[in-house]
């Protein structure tokens, strides 16, 4: 048994609910300790309870450390580096999940189309998914490039896998993680030579708040639960690191593919 003083360090955003949560307690059953970011502390608390249970569970008991900052702000995320080194010593990895597919307080169901889409959106989605990118990512390189070591696995989407694929009225989420994909294969060149592997991994629907919060998001034919995307996560993780998972893409098992092929079947004739 790894002694929980030696186990390594992750940080996971957007913890307090969906694919984040889901990340964290995976990583702690698998013997992470697990520093996990939100908002506010009030929506972190039923995600700390999970990932302690899930450290005991695992026989690795550790205290998870809550942290309520923005990812969209660069002090908020220089302070949950210094936090967590402060707290585990190091970090040896970073699953950047917090996302919004609009705004966070509308309760809008049907999504706008580019032409009248508010201003206050289009800033407030692109500062948490593409901004916060940045600067969280940001953020934990240096004491990685200390160690001469460490991960970075950000959370893309279905539209920017094997070539971008805008979505109708999807235009600054689709904007947003098309440069997220960018942004980390930029970061990959740029941090090999110090021991640091970034990638993206690419959820088609998965069970969360975000893929309920528009009509046109909802999935069809299926989705993978926040728990199983989670345990590829955790897969990619602990792959050996003299290998990379190029652009993985995990999808619905049923309904997917039989979608694909209902595309390509030419429409019925009438007699």
């Amino acid at each position: 048994m790894i002694d929980s003083a030696e186990a390594p360090v992750a940080v996971v955003t957007g913890g307090s609910s969906g694919i984040g949560q889901a990340v964290a307690v995976a990583l702690a059953t698998d013997g992470w300790r697990v520093a996990v970011v939100g908002r506010s502390m009030e929506r972190l608390t039923q995600s700390l309870t999970l990932i302690g249970a899930a450290s005991a569970q695992a026989r690795q008991p550790f205290e998870p450390l809550g942290l309520p900052f923005n990812v969209a702000k660069d002090v908020d995320m220089r302070a949950m580096a210094d936090r967590t080194v402060d707290a585990f010593g190091r970090i040896d990895l970073l699953v950047a999940s917090a996302g919004l597919g609009k705004r966070a307080d509308t309760k809008r169901v049907m999504p706008h189309p580019t032409a009248e889409l508010p201003l206050s959106e289009w800033e407030e989605v692109i500062n948490v998914n593409l901004r916060g990118i940045f600067l969280s990512n940001r953020a934990v390189l240096p004491t990685m490039r200390a160690q001469g070591r460490g991960q970075i696995i950000n959370v893309g989407s279905s539209t920017t896998p094997q070539g971008l694929r805008g979505t109708p009225f999807g235009p600054a989420y689709c904007a947003s993680k098309f440069g997220m994909v960018g942004l980390t294969e930029v970061i990959a060149q740029e941090e090999e030579r110090h021991g640091v592997r970034a990638q993206v991994i690419f959820p088609g629907p998965v069970e969360t708040p975000l893929v309920d919060q528009t009509i046109l998001a909802r999935p069809f034919g299926g989705a993978v639960k926040a728990e199983h995307f989670a345990d590829a996560v955790v897969f990619l993780a602990r792959h050996p690191v003299d290998g990379v998972l190029v652009h993985p893409h995990l999808l619905p098992f049923r309904g997917y593919f039989e979608q694909a092929a209902a595309k390509q079947r030419p429409p019925a004739t009438q007699q």
